[in-house]
């Protein structure tokens, strides 16, 4: 397998995932203390109302991430071209998402939003804009694999946030609509340095031409962006509905048990993230991208399976420890939606390897019939079941949406289903032969050395 760029793939990696981690641990404290000060149902009010911008952008972003993404990644486009093309198109989707969600919160909200405040709501709207464009210049950094910015930046919000809204409360400050004052402040402050990061990359001449790059960009990016639209509503209608049919209270216990388990997803979003523009660049090479997709699937794969096994022994005391005995019903839920984020993360590297071929829509296919399964699921189960039927729900999509991506690569490669599920003996000489010294020296090369 040499040549794949296995070690400068996994070095980016470990980088990314201990971002992730970090990430994780920050967001965790400042769920605890919202959890703990504010209870269940503060907590699903916070939860809610940041769904709100999240719904929006996800909506609204033409998939403008994504395209810059493969086309940054294959060298195909500037930074300077790919910027004007991108904050041109992101302006236009400002001015339609804030009028879109200001229309929402005066006509809709109390049937969409039972629970959380008109000030709140807007608040969380001015979000929007700001989060829209600090994705925008993460995916710049993603396409030209520089991650140490790109998880810099995504590091420096959450940690901004828990910052803000730990000193409200020892401020004495307890308003909601405060805490969320704080992450948009944490946000703002991101986007600007950001922005700033951004500037050497925008003086770069050394492309090819690329005229008309905004019509080409929304060619490529409606088709993630659709499939986008569909991944979010699948992984937050659960939330949604549970806040519709239980109210805040039922979603701030479900929100604890979905965000423990999305721990999860840690190693398969790090390996996402620097897989997609890897295997842009290696879009003349296929004989390489059919040996690293699977290699990675089925690690990803089964390394989860053990952190869920893991997560299932050690979830209930931790749970009632951290959270309080009034977020125990969270356990189960999060044991039902074991199963489906274990298959969601191999998932995930599929559907990149899909979307590196330049074939997003054959993720946004999948996902339809996968949202719709869920919603359908959702809508049948939580009035059964409560809590446990959105899990059921949901980790039941999860997995069929799995083996719908299995289905797809094995259409688009003839690389066998069992490739990305079972693991080889090889693979073990491999992974010892990463672990040595040599993976750990090689974050001290150059940016953009060539891959191994």
């Amino acid at each position: 397998m040499k040549g794949l760029g296995l070690r400068k793939l996994a070095n980016n990696v470990l980088k990314t995932l201990a971002r992730q981690i970090g990430a994780g641990l920050l967001q965790l404290v400042t769920l605890v203390l919202i959890a703990r000060i504010y209870g269940p149902e503060g907590n699903g009010v916070y939860t809610v109302a940041l769904i709100f911008p999240a719904m929006l952008a996800s909506f609204l972003n033409l998939g403008i991430s994504p395209a810059n993404v493969y086309y940054l990644g294959a060298g195909k486009v500037s930074p300077s071209v790919a910027w004007r093309s991108s904050f041109l198109i992101f302006s236009a989707i400002t001015v339609l998402g804030l009028f879109v969600g200001s229309f929402m919160i005066i006509v809709f909200s109390e049937q969409w939003f039972p629970g959380v405040s008109f000030p709140s709501l807007w608040v969380a709207l001015l979000v929007f804009p700001v989060a829209l464009l600090q994705s925008i210049i993460s995916s710049f950094f993603q396409g030209l694999q520089n991650f140490r910015k790109f998880n810099s930046i995504l590091l420096l919000q959450p940690f901004l946030t828990l910052l803000g809204i730990a000193l409200l409360m020892f401020l004495g400050f307890h308003e909601i609509t405060l805490l969320l004052c704080a992450y948009l402040l944490a946000s703002i402050v991101t986007l600007i340095i950001a922005r700033f990061l951004l500037q050497p990359y925008l003086s770069i001449t050394n492309y090819p031409d690329f005229n008309r790059y905004s019509l080409t960009m929304l060619n490529y990016g409606y088709k993630a962006h659709l499939s986008n639209i569909l991944a979010f509503v699948n992984y937050k209608s659960d939330i949604f509905l549970v806040n519709m049919f239980l109210g805040p209270a039922g979603a701030g216990i479900y929100t604890i048990a979905a965000q423990i388990s999305e721990r999860l997803w840690l190693l398969s979003q790090a390996v996402s993230t620097v897989l997609l523009p890897r295997l842009s660049q290696l879009s003349s090479d296929e004989s390489k991208r059919k040996q690293l997709t699977p290699l990675l699937t089925r690690w990803v794969l089964w390394i989860t399976c053990l952190g869920g096994i893991f997560l299932a022994t050690v979830a209930y005391p931790l749970i009632v420890w951290v959270f309080g005995e009034e977020f125990s019903s969270a356990y189960w839920a999060l044991v039902l939606l074991l199963p489906g984020m274990i298959a969601g993360s191999a998932s995930r590297i599929l559907a990149n390897d899909i979307a590196a071929r330049g074939r997003p829509e054959l993720n946004m296919y999948t996902s339809f019939i996968v949202v719709v399964l869920n919603i359908v699921g959702n809508l049948l189960l939580i009035p059964l079941f409560g809590l446990l039927g959105a899990a059921i729900a949901t980790s039941l999509a999860y997995f069929i949406n799995f083996l719908m991506r299995l289905i797809t690569h094995r259409y688009l490669t003839e690389v066998s289903i069992l490739s990305n599920i079972l693991i080889r003996r090889d693979d073990i000489m491999l992974i010892r032969s990463l672990m040595s010294s040599e993976l750990f020296t090689t974050g001290a090369r150059k940016e953009g050395q060539a891959y191994d």
